[in-house]
């Protein structure tokens, strides 16, 4: 099961692999070929690079955030240290500030297992948006909260927050002045079975990338929040996206299939922030 896509200067793409018998962060080559850098436990999910090449990986050992150095070794682990910790670490972006800012889904993955009992949809979700400071690992603060399974963040051009919330479809954006706000719903039908928006990624023209997972396909929003097309995928379930750093095309995550797809866009990719910690 495939996420947290992110793609490396020498062409290779990093990601996780989430399945039970991988917990792993995977090197890809362009030939296809893997090389399963680390793995620490977990459930990792999300992925980020600093300028310093490190890793940083959302849901590692004891649902925690990790920074890996390019060479696999766990060089730190963050939990909060507000009262809980975190409940299922979704995905990662560094921000124009140099922080690190990471979605919290909200529900304790084990109340999702099939057999747990219960509707998906009547599980207390507390789903969040953290601000971390990277140098010093520790949590800044909580920018939202009561989120219905928080998933993909991404900054804009502009240097806006966006994540999104799966069981409603909507992405929210964090302008400048701090204000909170609907951007766009990126669902096709009602939300009637476990779907909606997962990682997302933004072109430099401030198109963003979004993709659906359930309904199987790359939702495109225009600067604005108007969407104007669906990209399909292979796959029913397509989990993150990605850029690639020179060329006009994404790397998708697709879960049902286990793969990356690779998609033309017609778009170069925004570059991401990416502090270095270790000047």
């Amino acid at each position: 099961m495939p996420e947290g896509p992110v793609a490396l200067p020498d062409g290779k793409l990093a990601l996780v692999e989430m399945g039970h018998a991988r917990k792993s962060l995977t090197i890809v080559s362009p030939d296809g070929s893997r090389d399963r850098l680390c793995r620490h436990g977990g459930d990792p999910n999300g992925l980020a690079i600093d300028g310093d090449g490190c890793f940083w990986m959302a849901g590692g050992p004891g649902g925690s955030v990790t920074r890996i150095a390019p060479t696999g070794e766990l060089l730190m682990n963050i939990s909060p240290d507000h009262g809980r910790g975190f409940l299922f670490p979704n995905d990662l972006a560094f921000g124009p500030d140099g922080y690190l800012y990471l979605t919290d889904s909200g529900i304790d993955l084990r109340l999702m297992q099939p057999g747990s009992g219960g509707s998906f949809r009547n599980l207390p979700y507390d789903g969040s948006v953290y601000r971390i400071d990277p140098q010093t690992g520790k949590v800044i603060d909580r920018l939202a909260c009561g989120l219905q399974f928080t998933n993909g963040i991404a900054f804009g051009p502009s240097g806006d927050l966006y994540f999104n919330e799966t069981l409603t479809g909507i992405v929210y954006r964090i302008a400048g002045d701090g204000t909170v706000g609907a951007y766009a719903n990126v669902i096709r039908s009602p939300n009637d079975s476990f779907k909606g928006p997962d990682g997302m990624a933004f072109a430099a023209d401030g198109t963003l990338y979004c993709s659906v997972l359930g309904e199987g396909h790359i939702c495109v929003v225009a600067p604005g929040g108007k969407i104007v097309d669906r990209l399909a995928t292979n796959g029913s379930m397509p989990t993150n996206v990605a850029f690639h750093l020179t060329e006009q095309l994404i790397y998708v995550t697709e879960a049902a299939t286990g793969s990356v797809e690779v998609i033309t866009t017609g778009r170069t990719g925004l570059a991401l922030h990416a502090p270095s910690l270790d000047r």
